[in-house]
C-alpha cells in the first residue's frame, strides 16, 4: 500500500466520520446520555441483585447522612413509607427513577433527591454478566 495513499486515507473527512461513529457505538453502554433511556433489556429476577458499594451497612450510612426530614411535612405531622423504584444498570449507573408509594409533603421529593446523589451501585448479574435491574428502596418517614 502506498504510504501517500494512506495518508490521504486516513485525513479525509469520511474516515475520521466513520472512526467516530465505530467508536461512539463501541463504548455506548447502560444509559444513552442524551435521554437517559436505558439500552436494553430490563430484568427483575437476577442471580445477583444489584448492591450499593460496600453493602447494606454503607447503604444505611447514606442514608442517614443525607436523607432530611421535610419542613412541610413535619409542620403537617405526615408520616409513613415511601417506596422509591429505579433501574441500575449494567454499569451500576441509576436511572428511571419513580415513586411507586407516596406520603406527600414533600418526602416523594426528599427520597428521589437522595437516589438521585447515591453514587453507581455494583450491578446485579445473570448468568455471570451484568444487566439493568428494577429494584426499589423504601424510605421511612417517623416522627419522634
Amino acid at each position: 500500500m502506498n504510504p501517500t495513499y494512506f495518508a490521504r486515507l486516513i485525513s479525509s473527512p469520511r474516515f475520521m466520520l466513520l472512526l467516530f461513529i465505530l467508536l461512539f457505538s463501541m463504548c455506548k453502554k447502560g444509559v444513552d446520555p442524551e435521554n437517559s433511556a436505558i439500552v436494553g433489556e430490563v430484568f427483575t429476577t437476577v442471580d445477583q441483585a444489584p448492591t450499593f458499594p460496600g453493602g447494606q451497612v454503607e447503604l444505611n450510612n447514606y442514608l442517614m447522612k443525607n436523607l432530611r426530614y421535610p419542613a412541610e411535612a413535619q409542620r403537617a405531622k405526615i408520616q409513613g413509607k415511601v417506596i422509591v423504584g429505579f433501574v441500575v444498570t449494567d454499569i451500576g449507573r441509576i436511572a428511571n427513577i419513580e415513586i411507586k408509594q407516596s406520603v406527600g409533603g414533600g418526602c416523594d421529593e426528599e427520597a428521589t433527591r437522595v437516589v438521585k446523589a447515591m453514587p453507581n451501585w455494583i450491578p446485579g448479574q445473570l448468568k455471570g454478566k451484568p444487566v439493568n435491574v428494577q429494584t426499589s428502596l423504601p424510605f421511612s418517614f417517623t416522627l419522634l
